[in-house]
């Protein structure tokens, strides 16, 4: 599948962005706090969703913008999570939530995303 980032790999169903956004695993790696699910799965993938909070973040672009650059770096940064999760058999489910009041460039929030996924990957 290379770098795509097709809506299979979406979270879209509204009882999982409950349950993400309710009691679970959760981390902080400035500017993205992170939430965390994992199951045990038959069909073992790993699914994300990315949020920008109109509360720090009034205009619409500006929010677009911040979860662009999000999206593209978790894209370029996703294989070696998605191999870990098939080899363990395991379904993911990530929240990333931009909480910074500041727009920041692609470079500190590709290096959140990183560290990110280094955690979860300790997690599997």
């Amino acid at each position: 599948m290379g770098n795509s980032f097709p809506s299979n790999e979406r979270v879209k169903s509204r009882i999982v962005v409950g349950r993400l956004f309710g009691d679970c695993d959760s981390g902080f790696a400035f500017p993205i706090k992170y939430k965390l699910i994992v199951e045990e799965s038959a069909s073992p993938s790993v699914e994300v969703l990315f949020s920008v909070p109109k509360r720090f973040h009034k205009r619409a672009n500006k929010r677009n913008l911040l979860k662009r650059r999000m999206r593209e770096s978790y894209r370029l940064a996703k294989a070696p999570l998605q191999a870990l999760a098939q080899e363990r058999g395991c379904a993911v489910r990530i929240a990333f939530i931009y909480v910074s009041k500041e727009e920041l460039p692609y470079t500190p929030i590709n290096n959140s995303i990183l560290r990110i996924l280094n955690d979860v990957q300790g997690v599997l």
